[in-house]
């Protein structure tokens, strides 16, 4: 054996410990469940914003507690709707409507609601799971443009641009109150922007007013003349009494002494076409 033979060393191989295959896989399974409880502990978290309540449901049904505002575990499988109870404002664009005299008109309404808190549950088990956005595009839209046709229906065209705005906001108020709050929708109040009419439409309009505003012009002018008339037959008619306890109250002694009271001295005082010399003396 050479030299060079002789400096090889022979390493060995280091002594290692047996992989213990029970104890990973217990290790592996501990890991597993913790991170499976912290998906299920994030799954059970459930928040109800200001203003809201919760309806909470799942496979087997709907449950009758409900969830105030705030923080709350809920089960993982069970679900949660939100339904505004504080006031929501809504608007409905160019609703197509049509007055007493057949004209077509689309107008603007603008609503203020909120959700009954006592009566969440029942909306939830009559719409299902539709959220506050569905039934207010469904649901709450279709009613209000029913309780808006059935008021605006009652005028003509010319009343719904004028006098009667606030009659036709009034009764759609009433009749959206009293359709609306049994099913869970409490109706604050209402806003109702002027009609929007067709060009042929607006031209009618626009001509009946003129047409209103002559004849209520002439209706003043009228009044103002027998205004006037009453006024100077009045006038009239007192200074005929006037003269009347004039005339009656001038007697012959009291013409003779206005006459007497009016005469210089320098010529007699004429009275019946006689010439009369007044004695001062006497």
């Amino acid at each position: 054996m050479n030299s060079s033979t002789e400096s090889v060393k022979t390493i060995k191989p280091k002594n290692r410990k047996p992989i213990n295959r029970k104890s990973f896989l217990i290790t592996s399974m501990l890991g597993l469940l913790l991170l499976l409880g912290i998906m299920l502990a994030f799954m059970s978290i459930e928040k109800v914003p200001q203003g809201y309540q919760a309806v909470i449901y799942s496979v087997s049904g709907v449950k009758e507690e409900t969830k105030p505002a705030g923080w709350h575990f809920i089960f993982p499988l069970d679900k949660a709707v939100h339904y505004p109870i504080r006031t929501q404002t809504k608007e409905y664009t160019d609703l197509n409507v049509a007055t007493s005299d057949g004209k077509n008109l689309n107008m603007d309404i603008s609503v203020n609601y909120h959700v009954d808190p006592t009566k969440v549950v029942k909306i939830f088990n009559k719409f299902g799971n539709a959220d506050i956005t569905g039934l207010e595009n469904g649901f709450l839209r279709t009613r209000v443009l029913d309780g808006l046709r059935q008021s605006v229906a009652k005028f003509s065209v010319i009343e719904t641009f004028g006098v009667k705005t606030g009659e036709i906001k009034k009764n759609t108020l009433e009749q959206l109150q009293q359709n609306l709050t049994d099913q869970g929708f409490i109706v604050e109040d209402i806003a109702i922007s002027s009609p929007k009419a067709d060009k042929a439409t607006q031209a009618a309009i626009d001509e009946r007013v003129k047409a209103n505003q002559e004849l209520e012009r002439a209706k003043t002018d009228r009044a103002i003349a027998e205004q006037n008339a009453k006024k100077k037959q009045i006038e009239a008619e007192g200074q005929a009494k006037a003269n009347a306890i004039l005339e009656k109250s001038l007697t012959d002694k009291i013409i003779r002494k206005q006459m007497i009271d009016k005469w210089d001295g320098k010529q007699p005082i004429t009275i019946g076409g006689e010439g009369v010399i007044v004695d001062l003396n006497k």
